[in-house]
C-alpha cells in the first residue's frame, strides 16, 4: 500500500515543512483543499477500492488534522518523530486510515478524533 499523509487546514508554509520533514520516508504528502473535504479519506489517500465521490454532507472545521495511510505502528512513530525533530511540532489531531473510516469524509473523521482527543485530555487532567 502506498504511504500517504493527508494534511487538512495546514498553511502552505506548514505543508512545505511537512513535505521536507517526511521526504526521507518516501511518502506522498497532500494538502487537502476545502472542496475535497466531502470526499472519502481513503480515496484521497489512494486506498484501493475507495472511489472518489461525494459522501455525507461533509462540513468544515478549522483545526489542523493529519491523516496517515499505509503506515503501521513503527512507521507512525517515525512520522510523528520526524515532524517534531524538523520543527513542524506536534499536531494534536492525528488519525490513521482504517477499513472502518476509509469511506468517511473529513468532517466525520474530525468529529471522531476531536471527541477522542477531548476524552484523553480529560483523563490526563484527572490523573494530575
Amino acid at each position: 500500500m502506498n504511504k500517504t499523509v493527508l494534511l487538512y487546514n495546514f498553511s502552505t508554509e506548514r505543508i512545505r515543512l511537512v513535505r521536507r520533514a517526511l521526504a526521507p520516508l518516501g511518502c506522498t504528502v497532500k494538502g487537502v483543499s476545502k472542496k475535497e473535504y466531502a470526499q472519502p479519506i481513503g480515496a484521497l489517500a489512494g486506498v484501493p477500492g475507495t472511489p472518489l465521490g461525494r459522501v455525507a454532507q461533509g462540513g468544515d472545521f478549522d483545526e489542523e488534522m493529519l491523516v496517515m495511510s499505509g503506515f503501521t505502528g513503527d512507521g507512525i512513530d517515525i512520522v510523528i518523530g520526524a515532524l517534531r525533530a524538523s520543527g513542524v511540532g506536534s499536531v494534536p489531531l492525528k488519525a490513521v486510515v482504517t477499513e472502518t473510516n476509509a469511506e468517511w469524509d473529513a468532517a466525520s473523521l474530525y468529529r471522531e478524533i476531536r471527541a477522542e482527543h477531548e476524552l484523553m485530555r480529560g483523563m490526563r487532567q484527572k490523573e494530575i
